[in-house]
């Protein structure tokens, strides 16, 4: 009987020992890439980092052309976005860009304004569908160059089914009263047979982690994103959700669906070359190649750099020390302010 003992007790201290070596009872570090934990069957959402309670469906996210002038405001519907663009347009404004994983079950979402060759360069990026109100020639002219799948409210008469017009809207220009209903974009992208589905090697870029704030280097309670001398967008960290609002126009950057603040958990401030290029005043923004700026989150901050090796690729972000970015769970505000004019402010 002393024998067995010490047989089961041995057997009982190789176990344990096995067990801790393992990590066993241990949730993962590792972050989360593309929507899977590589070392636990854990599923996230691939945009947001967020946990799914099954395997993310591979479906093409759709990047909607948001009307962002005083008067457009406020936007609706937008907080069903995963990630929000802003970025300067011609005459000192800026437009924004709203990254949709699931859109058919949004009531509305508008003003919708057109397109420009960035923004398409921007929506390449997460290989998604398009849908703008008119565009400059360029950003057609590219439209047909790379192929891009797009719903456009101005040119296509087949689309009259999902756009309509709030005519409350009109007292400053019909071009601020173009929206459309999430849920009459799905017949039409059947009827053009747009592809649904990310190719076998798509890739977001964005990688995400429970503690991405233990990145930051510095403290962030408010963060001024300044674009030029006309327009800047600035945040205001809240601890008691962990995320961050924006004011803009002197007032909050709510949804007009909800009347609620819209709130980010993650903002990414990118620095890229802009020129003017034509009489009218639209820009050239060089979103290929690389760049500094700056990861804003946790009411902390730390300076990154961004990376980019073509139309078609994702964005790569990193620290200056070249170790990935770990973007936290949530929603991301990403604000491209020019190289030189554009700066970013934290206190």
């Amino acid at each position: 009987m002393k024998r067995f003992n010490r047989i089961f007790a041995c057997l009982l201290a190789v176990a344990l020992l096995a067990c801790a070596c393992s990590g066993c009872g241990k949730k993962s570090e590792e972050p989360s890439v593309n929507g899977a934990d590589a070392k636990n069957e854990r599923y996230y959402a691939p945009l947001t980092g967020e946990p799914l309670s099954s395997k993310p469906a591979n479906t093409r996210p759709f990047a909607v052309m948001i009307n962002n002038i005083v008067f457009a405001q406020p936007q609706v519907g937008i907080s069903n976005a995963d990630m929000i663009y802003e970025i300067p347009a011609e005459g000192g404004i800026t437009r924004m860009m709203a990254i949709f994983s699931h859109l058919y079950d949004v009531e509305s979402v508008g003003s919708i304004r057109s397109l420009r060759p960035y923004y398409l360069s921007v929506a390449l990026s997460y290989d998604a569908i398009v849908i703008h109100a008119g565009g400059s020639e360029q950003a057609y002219s590219d439209v047909r160059t790379y192929n891009a799948d797009h719903l456009d409210g101005v040119r296509d008469g087949n689309t009259s089914s999902m756009f309509y017009r709030d005519a409350s809207r009109g007292q400053h220009g019909s071009e601020h009263t173009l929206f459309f209903h999430g849920a009459n974009v799905q017949p039409l992208v059947e009827k053009y047979q747009f592809r649904t589905e990310h190719n076998s090697s798509y890739k977001t870029g964005l990688s995400f982690a429970d503690n991405a704030a233990q990145q930051c280097t510095a403290d962030a309670a408010t963060a001024q994103v300044t674009f030029n001398t006309s327009k800047s967008t600035s945040f205001t960290y809240h601890a008691d959700t962990g995320k961050y609002t924006a004011v803009q126009y002197k007032g909050d950057y709510k949804d007009g669906a909800t009347g609620e603040p819209v709130p980010f958990s993650n903002l990414l401030i990118l620095s890229a070359d802009m020129k003017t290029v034509d009489s009218y005043g639209r820009l050239a923004v060089d979103l290929i190649g690389s760049g500094t700026g700056y990861f804003v989150t946790g009411g902390e901050y730390v300076p990154i750099k961004w990376s980019r090796s073509d139309i078609n690729s994702c964005f790569t972000y990193t620290l200056e020390d070249g170790t990935a970015l770990n973007l936290s769970r949530g929603t991301t505000y990403v604000g491209v302010i020019p190289t030189n004019g554009g700066s970013a402010n934290f206190s």
